[in-house]
């Protein structure tokens, strides 16, 4: 079903305000539990529901991260010593993708999402795994326009560290914030923003970090965020195979 058709359902009830309709409704779903209709319901696997968050939050997610793609790579061409500046902008990738993952605290629907089928854990890991693919997409066509156009390119090795070091720093972060009961979506536009101004002030104050000598302070950083990303995306896997809730619910 189309997010615009359920967002017109969900319009054409606002106003019902029927206490006694709420109570019906209460009893017939403990009726139907009780009688166990649903126990010859099949289970959904894991890749048909992520399909299924593919098909409401795909072109959503894919079209945000190619209009920052557009963004960084017409920048590229203005900003001077551009790789410099690459990890002052990897965290817009993140903003873009933050609509979707707060789809249900902007629309106020949270106890909604809660109450479906899937668990909260498995909606976020499906929406994770679909970010990050076109993160990956988009962070390779960067990869290879920086290295085609950039005489003095400092190397794919760099570049490669310089993207992903600012990106899974943002991302955990917002995860822990997540699971730390703090989930809120102005607290991780916030986040965004100071991880590219702090790696705007490093860009700035500290250009030494960005040439060659620096590869093993980068490599450090890299291995360092990467190890905590594991850790929290673990945990998240395993909230998912357990049932449990996520953080903010608990």
């Amino acid at each position: 079903m189309k997010v615009d058709r359920i967002k017109k359902y969900l319009r054409s009830y606002t106003n019902m305000e029927k206490s006694q309709r709420m109570e019906e409704t209460i009893a017939e779903c403990r009726k139907l539990t009780a009688a166990g209709i649903m126990d010859g319901c099949r289970r959904t696997g894991f890749f048909e529901f992520l399909s299924g968050v593919f098909r409401m939050n795909g072109i959503q997610i894919f079209g945000g991260q190619i209009a920052t793609l557009i963004l960084v790579c017409m920048l590229n061409g203005v900003v001077e010593d551009f790789p410099r500046m690459i990890p002052v902008f990897i965290p817009f990738f993140i903003l873009a993708a933050l609509p979707v993952l707060y789809r249900a605290e902007l629309s106020r629907m949270n106890e909604i999402e809660l109450a479906t089928r899937n668990s909260y854990p498995q909606l976020l890991l499906a929406r994770l795994i679909i970010i990050g693919a076109s993160d990956i997409v988009c962070f390779t066509i960067l990869l290879v326009i920086e290295s085609v156009t950039l005489s003095n390119s400092p190397g794919i090795v760099n570049l490669i560290l310089y993207v992903f070091v600012p990106y899974m720093l943002c991302v955990t972060v917002m995860l822990r914030l997540m699971r730390s009961g703090k989930r809120n979506f102005y607290a991780s536009v916030r986040l965004s923003m100071l991880v590219s101004f702090l790696w705007g002030i490093i860009a700035l104050f500290k250009p030494g970090l960005y040439q060659a000598s620096a590869v093993s302070i980068w490599m450090i950083s890299f291995i360092t965020f990467a190890i905590f990303f594991a850790l929290e995306i673990e945990h998240l896997i395993m909230n998912v195979k357990e049932g449990k809730t996520y953080g903010f619910v608990s």
